[in-house]
């Protein structure tokens, strides 16, 4: 499972895009979404995964690797220390989630997480929430960086 964020600060908006594929590529299920936050963006990050993890978990498919580019976010994870901040809500909400998959890993990638990146521009100019269930979005520019993570689609 990938996430990601897009931030426009300026209008108080977010972009959440979140991507679900299986172990040879293949997208299970993927979503845009649009929000009205304004968190820092470690909060932002945090969020849209545990977003992630709720919309992996109620549709029945349990990631069992979870990608994100917020180095920080996966550090604060990875950590035992309580957090007495803002972003240690959302940190302790993943935490619960991960700890029912002992077998989740979280990994932070920069450059694999263009699909969730692309989905989440996409839902700052959407007005509401879209999932889609074994596909992606048909825009033009979110499909070729589906196809292009996944030389098993080509």
């Amino acid at each position: 499972m990938n996430t990601d964020a897009v931030i426009q600060a300026e209008l108080g908006k977010v972009g959440v895009g979140i991507i679900i594929r299986d172990s040879t590529g293949n997208v299970l299920a993927s979503s845009a979404q649009s929000i009205e936050v304004e968190f820092s963006p470690s909060i932002t990050e945090a969020f849209v995964l545990l977003k992630g993890l709720k919309m992996a978990r109620e549709s029945g498919l349990w990631p069992c690797e979870v990608e994100i580019d917020a180095r920080n976010v996966v550090h604060l994870i990875g950590s035992p220390n309580p957090l007495l901040s803002e972003i240690g809500l959302v940190i302790k909400d993943i935490k619960l989630i991960l700890e029912t998959s002992p077998k989740c890993s979280m990994a932070f990638v920069r450059s694999a997480n263009m699909v969730a990146h692309h989905l989440a521009k996409l839902g700052l100019e959407m007005d509401n929430d879209c999932f889609w269930m074994e596909d992606c979005p048909p825009p033009p520019r979110v499909v070729p960086f589906v196809l292009g993570g996944c030389p098993s689609l080509m």
